[in-house]
């Protein structure tokens, strides 16, 4: 499995990212306007956000935007937002890629301890990397 610090060393060997660990969740910026995040590392529930049953034992949840192209490789299934509302995912599962449970609609993809997807992650990561590098203010 992909260790959170594992995941954090990687995401900090790009160029001018940075990761703030102001909350026991990441959140990890490129370059110098740090408006949003390009990947986070949740590591509890909330109010807002407890679909994936953080509150497990030695559980984080890996999240990361793609483009449109990349989310519908990842879901074919899901060609609008409507299917994206009717879909069932297992957001708790472990170690599969889904839609986030809040930000799915803005095609950002989870997933729960990374192991044999991490080489997929690491590819959702640099090209979410490049992405925020393209358009830094928006999602």
């Amino acid at each position: 499995m992909a260790s959170i610090a594992e995941i954090r060393a990687f995401l900090l060997g790009f160029e001018g990212v940075t990761v703030h660990e102001t909350s026991p969740d990441y959140f990890s910026f490129s370059g110098a306007g740090q408006k949003f995040p390009f990947a986070t590392i949740v590591t509890h529930d909330d109010a807002y956000d407890s679909a994936s049953r953080l509150d497990r034992d030695g559980v984080f949840r890996l999240n990361m935007p793609t483009d449109k192209a990349s989310f519908g490789a990842l879901f074919p299934a899901i060609t609008s937002r409507r299917e994206l509302e009717a879909a069932s995912f297992d957001y708790q599962a472990l170690d599969t890629l889904f839609p986030h449970p809040l930000y799915g609609r803005m095609r950002w993809v989870s997933v729960i301890n990374p192991d044999t997807t991490w080489p997929d992650c690491r590819q959702l990561l640099e090209a979410a990397r490049q992405l925020r590098e393209l358009r830094p203010d928006s999602w």
